[in-house]
């Protein structure tokens, strides 16, 4: 009786381990996200993120003064750039030397140097309320393309070539709207940002939904993933700061 007692235990023991190994298994790195701090960035309505090119700092636009701000890694201004136009809603970086934003109302992409010289110019053909306009913008190195986002009624994903001539439009039916977009050359992936449903959401090309992340932050407008993927940046327009997670 007390070897069959032994017996179970043991077996017991095996089955829990085994179990244990199974759901670690099953765990894929990026499924789940904790919060690290919250920074104040000493930029009016800051909307819109990206990492420089050396991953040291950031880039942010204010759609309260247009203008296009360099800020090192504590979120401290190094630079400002007046943009001409107004509503400055999303940055990208497209080298170490040049970026594109774009501009919710006017409905426009532009391309300009770091010094502020404008280089390009387009407007997209995008209807509805000036005010749902065009909300952000990624770009994949690889392919040279960018991605847009429109915020609602109904939010948008727009692909655009390295022209910015529209290769593809679809409609983004997981979200009530849409903030900010980050392209993940990492798992060829997207991380759209939505204020309304205080959420992150990771999506394949095709919008398949990856995995979904809560988050608790005022009017967030602006995403941005590191090169190592184990940290994820959220800007805050109304709280004006920056919002840093860990990627486990």
């Amino acid at each position: 009786m007390k070897i069959t007692y032994q017996l179970i235990i043991t077996l017991v023991l095996i089955l829990s381990a085994f179990v244990g190994c199974v759901k670690d298994k099953s765990e894929k790195p990026g499924d789940k996200i904790t919060f690290v701090g919250k920074y104040d960035i000493p930029v009016l309505e800051p909307s819109g993120l990206t990492l420089t090119s050396n991953q040291n700092g950031f880039w942010t636009v204010s759609d309260e003064d247009s203008s296009l701000y360099e800020l090192d890694k504590y979120g401290k201004i190094i630079k400002r750039i007046k943009v001409d136009g107004f509503d400055l809603e999303g940055v990208t970086v497209i080298d170490e030397a040049t970026l594109a934003i774009v501009l919710e109302r006017t409905r426009e992409v532009v391309i300009l140097d770091t010094t502020g010289t404008e280089i390009k110019r387009v407007k997209i053909n995008l209807g509805g309320e000036l005010n749902l306009g065009l909300e952000g913008i990624t770009y994949n190195e690889n392919t040279k393309h960018f991605y847009i986002v429109s915020e609602k009624d109904p939010p948008l994903i727009i692909e655009l070539d390295e022209n910015l001539n529209e290769v593809r439009r679809d409609t983004i039916k997981f979200a009530a709207d849409v903030s900010g977009i980050f392209y993940d050359k990492n798992d060829n992936i997207f991380w759209i940002l939505s204020d309304e449903d205080q959420m992150v959401v990771k999506t394949d090309m095709e919008l398949n939904i990856i995995t979904k992340f809560k988050i608790s932050i005022l009017q967030p407008e602006g995403i941005t993933i590191n090169n190592e993927g184990d940290r994820m940046y959220i800007i805050s327009d109304r709280e004006e700061k920056l919002s840093v997670y860990k990627i486990n």
